[in-house]
Formats: structure tokens, C-alpha cells, sequence
């Protein structure tokens, strides 16, 4: 079974899913009472193509579509969602057409999303970018959020693709897609790391934790800094270590502290410690796997003190709005 037939949705003929989805929005015209509120409201804003790999399992495919809808709701969009296949059959493309509504959470009104969803051969991937161009609700701006594709196979096939999409996100965490910071984007807007998103919330509240100490305190001395992480938080690791450079160097342009990086079986979240050299000061921070608890040891020269975090981790959704709007 391919990744298209795990998603739901109704199979059509590719060429036939623009006036299918045209018959699923059209208002009732002929309706006697024409006093009646409309029934389903539909607003769209841009474009989001959920672009899946094959590395994605069944079930993680019918929860990452489910985030997109979700996401959606509150950010009105068309979803395209890829799905490709490894052999092509007698099909050189296969199409599919779900949508669903919900009651909005300030109006209670139903708001109905939709997503278009189109099954591909490797083999065949030439022809997305026409394919999709013909999906796409025309002078909105697109977004591409690549799930489990390798950095590689971006570069060897979607490249040229991008270039009319505003902003990709990915997710370093993942298996394969450690590379993709590497990529030259082609789109306007370059790219954003879901995994480094995920930190927006632990990185306000150490911001706002550590501004509470002079920066000479924090810097003076400083030897080394060193992330453990969990093997599948090497993403989060990267953006808390891009993040404390950026931090030091703001402080000290000068600052040329290397920020070690380790993966641990053992260690299901994140472990970072500051050591500093001649004398007993240090700082540590550990954070759980979901991010939504965390405490800071600090020893500055006048005996340890814990600083316990609790954080309000954001949705997917949300999560996802920061990585492609912000």
C-alpha cells in the first residue's frame, strides 16, 4: 500500500480533482431561502504543500496531514500534500481530494479546509512542478513543508521546484534531513528549521532567565560549552548551540568558544553545561524530551542555585505558522 492509499480522501483521476473540488465549494444557488446564513466558510490565504517521503510510515503520514489541516483551520490555506511511490505503474500520476470542516473557535461557525493530494512515481517527479502549478490557487503566496525528504534528493529533483514557493520548512530531527542547512534555498525567503522553531519558547525563558545576571558574569571566563542530546533531538541541539553563539557573540564579538555537540542513547532530551576555567563557576541546563520542563543550575562564585522552568510548549500549528511566517 502506498502513502496516498493510507491518507483519506477520494481517488480521482488527477485531471479531474480542480472541478471536483469546484463542485465541493459551490454555494447553492437555487436555494429558496435566501435569508440562510451560508453554510461552510472557506477563506483562503496561501498555499501549503506537504511534501512527503518515503521514509514516512503510514500512520506518521495520516498525522503530519492532520497537523497541516489543523494548521489550516486557524491559518487558511489550499493543502497539496506529494506523496510518492518508488515504482511507477500504469499511472503515471494519481490524485485524490479530502476535505473536512470544523466549528471555528471564535465565530462558531463551520470552517472547512481542503486538501489535494497527488501520488508520484520517483521516476516521474519532472512533472510535479507543472502538475502542482495547476493545483495552486494562483497570486497566493506558496509554502513547502518537506517531511522525511533527504537532503540529497532536494537537491538532485526540487530545486528548480522551489523557486516558486516563498518559504521552506523541514525538520533537522528526522531521520536523513541533517543536511539541510547546507542547501542554497532558491526561494525568497530562504528556510526554517521546525526543529530550531520548537525552541522559540525555551529560548525566551533562558533570555529572560540569564538577563538577570551581569554579561561579564556570564562570559568572563567561559572555557567550554557542551550540548548532550537525545538521538532524536539532534536538530534541537543544533539550533540551542546556534542560538548561545549568537548570544556570546553579541556580548563579545571576539568570542570564539567552540559549542560541542553529542548524542546520547542514553538521554532523551538536552543537556548543556558551561564550564569555566580557574574556578568553580558553571552553568547547566536540562531540558525533557517535549520541552515543557526544564532546570537551570547556576554557580557563579557564590554557591549553586536551581532555577526551575515550566514551559508552555506551543502547538504544532503554531510551531509550524512560526517556521513559515515569521
Amino acid at each position: 500500500m502506498s502513502l496516498l492509499d493510507s491518507l483519506p480522501g477520494l481517488e480521482m483521476p488527477v485531471s479531474t480533482v480542480p472541478d471536483a473540488l469546484r463542485d465541493l465549494w459551490s454555494q447553492t444557488e437555487h436555494r429558496d431561502d435566501k435569508t440562510e446564513p451560508e453554510e461552510n466558510y472557506r477563506a483562503v490565504q496561501s498555499n501549503l504543500i506537504l511534501h512527503l517521503g518515503l521514509k514516512t510510515s503510514h500512520e506518521e503520514a495520516r498525522e503530519v496531514l492532520e497537523h497541516a489541516l489543523k494548521f489550516a483551520e486557524r491559518y487558511p490555506c489550499r493543502i497539496i500534500c506529494l506523496c510518492p511511490f518508488e515504482r511507477g505503474g500504469e499511472q503515471l500520476l494519481r490524485g485524490k481530494l479530502h476535505s473536512q470542516c470544523s466549528i471555528s473557535s471564535g465565530g462558531g461557525h463551520p470552517v472547512c479546509s481542503e486538501a489535494l493530494m497527488l501520488g508520484y512515481s520517483l521516476d516521474d517527479s519532472a512533472f510535479l512542478e507543472h502538475q502542482v502549478s495547476v493545483w495552486l490557487e494562483s497570486a497566493l503566496p506558496t509554502y513547502h513543508w518537506f517531511h522525511r525528504v533527504p537532503a540529497e534528493r532536494i537537491r538532485e529533483s526540487y530545486l528548480p521546484f522551489l523557486k516558486m514557493v516563498t518559504r521552506v520548512t523541514y525538520d533537522s530531527s528526522l531521520e536523513g534531513t541533517g543536511d539541510m542547512c547546507k542547501i542554497d534555498w532558491p526561494c525568497p525567503r530562504g528556510a526554517r528549521d521546525l526543529a530550531e522553531t520548537r525552541l522559540l519558547h525555551v529560548r525566551q525563558a533562558l533570555g529572560q532567565l540569564l538577563s538577570g545576571f551581569p554579561v561579564e558574569t556570564l562570559i568572563n571566563n567561559l572555557f567550554s560549552i557542551k550540548i548532550l542530546h537525545g538521538s532524536e533531538m539532534s536538530g534541537e541541539a543544533r539550533g540551542l548551540a546556534n542560538w548561545i553563539r549568537d548570544c556570546l557573540q553579541c556580548a563579545d564579538e571576539e568570542n570564539s568558544i567552540e559549542i560541542k555537540k553529542e548524542s546520547s542513547d542514553a538521554l532523551g532530551g538536552l543537556d548543556c553545561l558551561w564550564t569555566y576555567s580557574g574556578s568553580g563557576k558553571a552553568i547547566r541546563m536540562k531540558f525533557s524530551k517535549d520541552l515543557r520542563q526544564g532546570d537551570v543550575e547556576i554557580n557563579l562564585g557564590r554557591g549553586a542555585r536551581v532555577y526551575p522552568l515550566r514551559l508552555k510548549e506551543p502547538t504544532k500549528e503554531l510551531t509550524l505558522a512560526e517556521a513559515l511566517f515569521f
